[in-house]
Order: structure tokens, then C-alpha cells, then sequence
């Protein structure tokens, strides 16, 4: 055997090694689809595509931010599969880009769960704004408060909400 033949044959072999680690299309496989969905585009929230990265969210919630020296702002965002409606609208609020926030496992946990509980924060405070944010997303129930007493809420209002809160009017 040449020396030419081997390496074909080798080349050959880790191409079908290749194919064979990536499945056949006999297998059943839910690539592109995010949690058994079907959506092999991914261009849906909850689709490992553009809009979900795996992760959307489905269901409703309600957000009431009150401050001291302001009128309440209060809106609704609605995480429906192929809409995103935030009403009324609200600067700083992306009704797609909430929705795949709001899906993230993290996320998801804050809102139904809390604020973690003796978890040390920086003691910096981030104004009066108090958000209130009720609902069911994928299922679970949200009810429960963000506000910017210290710099555990501040992180949560302006990193892991960033895309479901407005920003804040900051310290009074």
C-alpha cells in the first residue's frame, strides 16, 4: 500500500468518524429546536437561535415601579412564543430582548425565589425605585420586589433585568 493510500484511508476514517459522532438522520435529535420544541430555524424565544439562544421565555408578567417623587409606571410584558407586546410601551424596554431575559435559569430563579437569602452586598444605595413584578413565566409563578437599597438590587435591576426593567432614575 502506498504511501498516498493511507492517508486517503485515513482522511476517509475520521470523516466517517466524523458523520458518525454527529448522528444520522435516523436519529431523533433536537438540535436547533431548545427544550423539545419545533422551531428548527431557532427563530423563536425558548429556540437556540437569534432570538431565544435556548432560553426564551412563555407567559406574562406585570411591573409596577414606584419612587417617591413620581407617578407610578406600571406595564405588562407578554412573552407569547412569536410576540413580545410590552403595554404600554416603556423606554428601555424591548418586548423581544425581556422575553429572552426572562427565560434565562437565573433570571427565572430570582423572580420566583427572591433575592437570595445572607447573600452579602455592597452596602451602596442605588435611589428609591422599588419594582414589583408579578406573573407566570414558563410555568412558574412570579411575585416578588427589586429595589436599589444596596448593591445586591442594584445588580439585579441593572444587569440580570436589564432588558425587563427601565433604567433608573437613580438616588434621590
Amino acid at each position: 500500500m502506498t504511501r498516498f493510500h493511507l492517508v486517503a484511508g485515513a482522511a476517509s476514517l475520521l470523516i466517517s468518524l466524523a458523520f458518525a459522532a454527529c448522528g444520522s438522520d435516523s436519529e431523533p435529535t433536537n438540535a436547533g429546536t431548545g427544550a423539545g420544541g419545533t422551531d428548527p430555524a431557532g427563530t423563536q424565544p425558548g429556540a437556540d437561535g437569534p432570538l431565544g439562544g435556548g432560553v426564551g421565555a412563555i407567559g406574562t408578567i406585570e411591573i409596577e415601579i414606584t419612587r417617591p417623587d413620581a407617578d407610578p409606571v406600571s406595564y405588562t410584558i407578554g412573552c407569547m412564543g412569536d410576540t413580545f407586546p410590552v403595554t404600554p410601551e416603556v423606554d428601555g424596554v424591548d418586548g423581544a430582548a425581556a422575553c429572552t431575559q426572562l427565560g434565562e435559569a437565573d433570571v427565572l430563579e430570582r423572580l420566583t425565589t427572591g433575592a437570595p437569602a445572607g447573600q452579602a452586598c455592597t452596602d451602596i444605595y442605588g435611589g428609591p425605585d422599588v419594582a414589583t413584578i408579578t406573573g407566570e413565566i414558563n410555568g412558574e409563578t412570579v411575585d416578588t420586589t427589586v429595589d436599589r437599597a444596596d448593591g445586591c438590587g442594584i445588580a439585579d435591576w441593572d444587569t440580570l433585568l436589564a432588558d425587563v426593567l427601565p433604567p433608573s432614575k437613580g438616588a434621590a
